[in-house]
């Protein structure tokens, strides 16, 4: 495990690592020149067995292998399950040469559920996919869905969130790549939502409900606004099935809805916020605006955390609760959940 130059921080002990991410959290707190307030990181303190999917790179040949070069073919973070999905398709990859070479690379995801396996293959530029190949991959290795990125309905996975609620997850759609770590982190935003007596919610970039689900099984009304319309979609397919009728997903941007929101006089108690990496840049007035009590600001990149927690600061914003997540064993990546209130 040590010698996989994917993950760096295999080379520290575990107490090591957490102490690495300790000081991540401890440095976004002094660059805010926030007073002392809970700093907590949160952990399963399982290394390895933890990511439930992976992108895989096609090359010429047809022969699948991981982007990252220096990581080793039994990847020790991937769960059992996947680990061993892996193998099957490399070694049908092996018998079926450059049958797949037509594709630019293939997700895999670990078993939802219902045990179903989940592969979702990207095309090359200026190629045609060949449709027939992924039919023959897929009736070759039983018990999973495979489709392409020009099928015009998109297959979801239904995987599990808190142990009460599960979401419906297409295929080309973002999944927290831990399982276990996500519960933790969709409790902690529905027990701070319960903690500051929020009623209503206004969930931004919420995919495919990872939180605004679990919030409206805890009796909060609200919305979820996502910008991929099959993850829309299906989190208004899931939130029916579990009849949860107090809570509606839009498609959308998540900027133009708050704006019109709050045009139309609509404000909610909480806003979460998980957006992409890159942060939101922008938007941030109409954030604020459309919040009426508390922000609950989720993040994989503290650098952008850091600089759109200074603009809410600057409109009145106190951050009052920072919490890492240990979602990504073995790297430098750490998911953090910022409280914000007025």
């Amino acid at each position: 495990m040590n010698q996989c130059g994917g993950c760096p921080l295999f080379s520290l002990t575990a107490h090591e690592e957490l102490e690495v991410k300790h000081v991540r959290l401890t440095q976004l707190q002094s660059a805010l020149k926030l007073p002392a307030i809970p700093l907590e990181l949160k952990s399963n303190h399982c290394r390895t067995d933890y990511r439930n999917r992976i992108r895989l790179r096609i090359d010429d040949e047809g022969r699948i292998a991981f982007f990252n070069h220096e990581k080793s073919p039994q990847c020790a973070v991937l769960v059992p399950t996947l680990r061993n999905y892996l193998e099957e398709l490399r070694e049908w990859a092996n018998r079926h040469p450059r049958a797949l070479s037509e594709l630019a690379y293939l997700e895999a995801r670990a078993p939802d559920l219902e045990c179903t396996r989940g592969l979702y293959g990207s095309a090359k530029p200026n190629t045609s996919v060949l449709r027939s190949v992924l039919d023959e991959l897929a009736a070759d290795i039983a018990h999973h869905v495979v489709t392409i990125d020009t099928d015009p309905v998109m297959k979801t996975q239904r995987f599990g969130i808190d142990g009460k609620t599960y979401q419906r997850v297409p295929l080309d759609a973002f999944l927290q790549v831990n399982f276990d770590v996500n519960r933790m982190l969709a409790e902690h935003v529905v027990a701070g939502a319960v903690r500051r007596n929020v009623a209503t919610f206004a969930d931004l970039y919420c995919g495919s409900g990872n939180f605004t689900l679990p919030l409206a099984a805890a009796g909060l009304h609200g919305c979820g606004v996502e910008t991929v319309p099959s993850c829309a979609n299906a989190a208004n397919r899931a939130a029916c099935e579990q009849g949860l009728a107090s809570v509606r997903f839009h498609p959308g941007d998540a900027i133009a809805w708050a704006h019109d929101s709050i045009a139309s006089d609509r404000r909610f108690d909480l806003v979460v916020l998980d957006p992409p990496r890159a942060g939101l840049r922008s938007g941030l007035d109409d954030v604020s605006n459309l919040a009426h009590h508390c922000i609950a600001y989720c993040s994989c990149n503290p650098e952008t955390l850091l600089r759109d927690l200074s603009v809410l600061t600057q409109l009145g914003w106190h951050v009052e609760e920072l919490t890492g997540f240990d979602m990504f064993p073995g790297t430098r990546h750490l998911e953090v959940v910022a409280w914000l209130t007025l």
